[in-house]
């Protein structure tokens, strides 16, 4: 359980419906609401922009789209589990700042660095600089947006961060999906066009690098005289997973992380190369595919606000059930559009937009609920970790399922993997209930 509940907790400013806790100032907030406006949608053009890094610039089949794509999401989670446990529990001893700065510094280098590989192997190796820089920044966003609000704001807070995410997604996607053609219309050839928008996305990144040394809360939470050793700090992650509620946060984030990954990784591909073979160029097919992808965000960014209110009010172990089912039945209705491209794709679309936000929303205020003030980033480090591993199956096995078995078959299998996660959620609810919210439903007004 949390090691506070929420009722001792004291508030200072407000934003409408969330309490922020009371040494956290409006600066910290803009500047936490700043970088996840930009981090999702960096971190995630990565894998949605890349096949016209494949095409127009490493001259690869299409055909091989799907094992590259899932190779390279492979080799990034292997870098990512090794480093956001130790991110994590660091975290904890130098505080937040540091960590996200270096983190956006290091996704610029990735973006910038991308395009001029000239072999897969200069490919991966910077994909792996990306990755220090992606595991970094997932867990500094989770463990942030968990230190500002008091916890019967917590959904709402996490909502509210995950809202910029989304907005940052649909935005800065638009504008990331039509730079090619933007640059190419200027009278550059495709490969220079596919360069200069990487570098563009690599400048978002460094200005976010900026704005959160400067704007973020100093130090770390719960923060004693004498610091605990590192080992000892990054140990609390590892035994807090003997509670079964936080062993299931655990076992979501596997999921959730893995929802994300299949949508950033073959979403776009599939729908670029369905593009393909109907005579689409390599441009518009891209476009085609990022626009679906912005559908799957606009859905999720309207879904939001109602998510986090309705977590904040139920048993969060509740919530998660319901974001699993969403989830579930948005991944598996793929395997029902006759189109991709056509009109059923909007109804699919806005569902997975729905599961997915819900989904990630669900875990992460779980998880932010159930672990210690003190050691909150070390727990939410393990989070990420599972989140990490999570990717890396969907990576290892979806690529293998897309171009050798179905382009769904990545879908398929996050699809059931979400109703595995129902099922355990339900007997965690069952077995172990949620003493802390029933105290507060049940005191009196």
């Amino acid at each position: 359980m949390a090691a506070q509940p929420a009722e001792t907790e004291e508030y200072g400013i407000r934003l409408g419906p969330i309490k922020i806790l009371k040494d956290v100032k409006p600066i910290n907030i803009l500047t936490l609401f700043f970088a996840s406006f930009f981090g999702i949608a960096v971190m995630s053009y990565m894998n949605s922009g890349q096949p016209l890094i494949f095409g127009a610039i490493l001259n690869i089949p299409e055909n091989e789209f799907g094992r590259l794509a899932g190779k390279l999401t492979f080799y990034h989670e292997i870098i990512v589990i090794i480093a956001i446990a130790p991110i994590g529990a660091l975290s904890d001893r130098i505080g937040r700042r540091p960590l996200y700065m270096a983190a956006f510094l290091l996704l610029g280098v990735g973006h910038f660095l991308y395009p001029l590989a000239e072999s897969e192997e200069q490919l991966l190796l910077y994909r792996m600089i990306f990755a220090v820089g992606t595991a970094s920044a997932s867990a500094m966003l989770a463990a942030v947006a968990n230190d500002y609000p008091v916890e019967s704001s917590r959904a709402k807070m996490i909502a509210a961060t995950m809202l910029f995410n989304a907005f940052g997604m649909v935005l800065l996607t638009i504008w990331f999906k039509s730079s090619p053609e933007w640059y190419q219309n200027m009278g550059y050839d495709i490969e220079t066009s596919v360069k200069y928008t990487r570098w563009t996305v690599s400048g978002c990144c460094w200005l976010v690098a900026v704005a959160v040394i400067f704007g973020l809360k100093k130090g770390a939470p719960a923060q004693v005289t004498k610091r605990e050793g590192f080992l000892a700090t990054l140990k609390v992650g590892v035994s807090q997973a003997r509670k079964p509620r936080i062993a299931l946060c655990y076992a979501a984030a596997v999921v959730s992380r893995g929802d994300l990954a299949v949508l950033s990784t073959f979403f776009t591909t599939w729908l670029f190369l369905e593009g393909r073979d109907m005579g689409m160029t390599a441009t518009d097919a891209m476009a085609k595919g990022l626009f679906f992808y912005v559908v799957v965000q606009a859905a999720a960014l309207v879904a939001a606000p109602f998510i986090g209110i309705m977590l904040d009010r139920i048993d969060r172990v509740i919530g998660l059930i319901v974001a699993m089912i969403l989830a579930g039945a948005g991944y598996l209705s793929l395997a029902f559009v006759a189109d991709p491209l056509g009109t059923q794709m909007y109804f699919a679309a806005v569902l997975i937009g729905i599961g997915e936000i819900a989904a990630n929303l669900s875990s992460l205020s779980l998880v932010g609920k159930e672990a210690p003030i003190k050691g909150r980033g070390s727990v939410i480090g393990m989070f990420s970790l599972f989140g990490a591993i999570g990717i890396l199956l969907v990576a290892k096995i979806g690529g293998g399922l897309f171009d050798d078995v179905s382009r769904i078959g990545p879908f398929i299998l996050v699809g059931f993997a979400n109703f595995v996660v129902m099922l355990l959620a339900i007997i965690v609810l069952k077995l172990y209930p949620d003493t802390d919210h029933v105290k507060r439903t049940e005191a009196p007004v």
